[in-house]
């Protein structure tokens, strides 16, 4: 989020949104900070910006080349804050509720093949605590679908009790708590439950050597600090790169690998929605183009006309 010099948050109205986004409508902090970036690019005071000034805002940010979907967002926001201000009678009437933007391109998301991630996941690449740590994320984030902010929240304590995350090593469940603040639990293998545990003695040992005491975070970085989200990429990809994976390999990927091969197995796309945390089903329709030759197989066997 933009500092409290900005003046998008000196605005006291755009304070009282941000925290109604996070606060009443919980938010993640990721989306209230990009709408406090959005909100920055309007004039202040608001009653200065109407539907002409917007239009003519986002035509530039247009012609600077931002993605039709960055546009898309920017008035997403715009949209939300004035609604906000006429709810409040602080304004009659939205002047965002017009905007148009151009229509971004629908792109399938990238996913591994299934031999790929068998390759990623079996062997080791390195005695290094950073590469078998980035090992069992990586096994974690395949066999659950986690978000990598979802597998970062975990946290060791007595109770092994996390920010946002809860792991039940012994009923082998994890109880996340995702976007919009969305409670579900998934079920964990006996192999991922057992590297975990791995993981925890081989923590516990890295923390000695660095003499590092009381340390919170389940995954570690070089310091005994919680890693953090921008290092676990940075890992991931380095790891991909040892194992010989040809192509960039981001966190992100593995939640949409299993998506891809869960539903290729199962067929079964509620159970899908439910381990993924999807709030609408169209966001986990998009895996059915991931696997479309199956499907044709599929028609071709089941259809009587297609014989």
């Amino acid at each position: 989020m933009r500092s409290a010099k900005s003046p998008a948050i000196l605005n006291p109205w755009v304070r009282r949104y941000l925290d109604h986004l996070g606060l009443e409508r919980r938010y993640s902090p990721n989306t209230v900070a990009a709408a406090a970036r959005d909100l920055a690019l309007i004039p202040s005071p608001q009653e200065s910006a109407t539907a002409v000034v917007l239009k003519t805002l986002l035509a530039q940010r247009h012609a600077e080349g931002l993605a039709p979907k960055t546009l898309a967002r920017i008035a997403s926001s715009w949209r939300g804050f004035f609604r906000y201000l006429v709810e409040q009678g602080a304004i009659q009437l939205n002047p965002a509720e017009a905007l148009k933007t151009p229509k971004p391109k629908r792109s399938l998301p990238k996913a591994l093949g299934v031999d790929q991630a068998a390759g990623l996941l079996e062997g080791q690449v390195s005695e290094e605590f950073a590469m078998q740590q980035v090992q069992t994320l990586i096994r974690l984030l395949y066999a659950t679908g986690l978000r990598i902010s979802e597998a970062l929240a975990l946290r060791v304590g007595a109770s092994q009790q996390a920010v946002n995350s809860t792991l039940d090593l012994t009923h082998r469940e994890l109880r996340v708590v995702g976007k919009g603040s969305k409670t579900r639990v998934v079920p964990l293998i006996a192999p991922v439950c057992n590297d975990l545990i791995e993981h925890l003695k081989r923590r516990e040992t890295q923390l000695q050597t660095i003499g590092v005491v009381n340390a919170e975070g389940f995954w570690l970085s070089a310091r005994g600090k919680p890693l953090s989200a921008r290092q676990a990429q940075m890992d991931v990809a380095r790891y991909a790169r040892l194992k010989g994976l040809s192509q960039h390999l981001h966190p992100h990927m593995l939640r949409h690998s299993f998506g891809s091969h869960v539903l290729q197995s199962t067929q079964n796309l509620r159970a899908v929605q439910e381990l993924l945390g999807h709030a609408s089903l169209a966001s986990t329709q998009v895996y059915t183009a991931l696997d479309f030759s199956h499907l044709a197989q599929v028609y071709d066997s089941a259809f009587p006309r297609a014989k």
